[in-house]
């Protein structure tokens, strides 16, 4: 009782009162340096300021910027596939644990089985499970086609996951097809960098009106020329209804 009432809590420091969500993700350092990602504490400082719901960031990252983390922004975990990863989240007060699949779907049973036993673990510490599944063909490259995404966002929910991240498949009609598949909230990933501002924003808006509930993005924001004011029109288009030509005003 006291762990469900744990992720429920959680759950709604993540969402806001409209049950959407924007999340920063800025853990792609753990593959190695990342053209603006140098200056971490400037940009947890940065989206701080512009009212960004959550970041996604590394145990390493949140422990050494807790004094720009604390009380400012929620805290989006992204673990390993063990218990000790999952207790390090608690411990900094994450309000959710993120893992990701990258490959072939449906994925492979040992695959399966690890995602299922981080959810159940989450069950029982009280805090909330984003799974991330991105698509992969046997070559490696990203899969986008709707029935692929659509099995994969439902996979990750029969697996036990609250939360699902995953690839936007490119409409809307094909979108919503994938949130009407999957039981739990999506949040879709900000993918490769797009040098098309109205690219970005549209994206972010269709996949709101198909309805998911937020967007984690990452160098989309902080490799940004104008990384404030992209965060700040995304912000628009998710919480305030913006359409996308007011938002691209923002930008500028």
């Amino acid at each position: 009782m006291m762990a469900s009432m744990g992720k429920r809590n959680r759950m709604h420091r993540l969402f806001r009162e409209d049950d959407k969500v924007f999340i920063v993700a800025m853990d792609h350092g753990a593959y190695g340096i990342i053209d603006g990602l140098e200056d971490m504490g400037g940009i947890i400082r940065m989206v701080s300021e512009v009212g960004v719901d959550a970041v996604m960031a590394n145990i390493g990252i949140i422990k050494n910027y807790a004094a720009d983390l604390a009380g400012r922004i929620a805290l989006v975990a992204t673990t390993e596939y063990d218990e000790n990863s999952i207790l390090e989240a608690l411990k900094a007060d994450a309000v959710a644990v993120k893992t990701t699949y990258l490959g072939v779907v449906p994925p492979a049973e040992v695959a399966k089985e690890r995602i299922r036993r981080v959810a159940l673990k989450c069950d029982e510490l009280g805090i909330p499970y984003m799974a991330e599944c991105l698509p992969m063909d046997l070559d490696g490259n990203p899969v986008f086609e709707l029935d692929i995404v659509k099995k994969a966002a439902r996979i990750l929910a029969e697996l036990g996951a609250d939360i699902v991240k995953t690839v936007y498949t490119g409409s809307c009609e094909t979108f919503k097809k994938v949130v009407e598949a999957c039981p739990v909230p999506i949040v879709i990933a900000g993918g490769p960098k797009i040098e098309d501002d109205e690219g970005l924003i549209r994206m972010v808006k269709e996949s709101i009106d198909s309805g998911a509930r937020g967007v984690a993005i990452g160098r989309n924001v902080w490799q940004h020329r104008a990384a404030k004011r992209v965060a700040m029109a995304i912000k628009g288009v998710i919480h305030e209804n913006m359409g996308v030509e007011e938002a691209l005003e923002i930008i500028g």
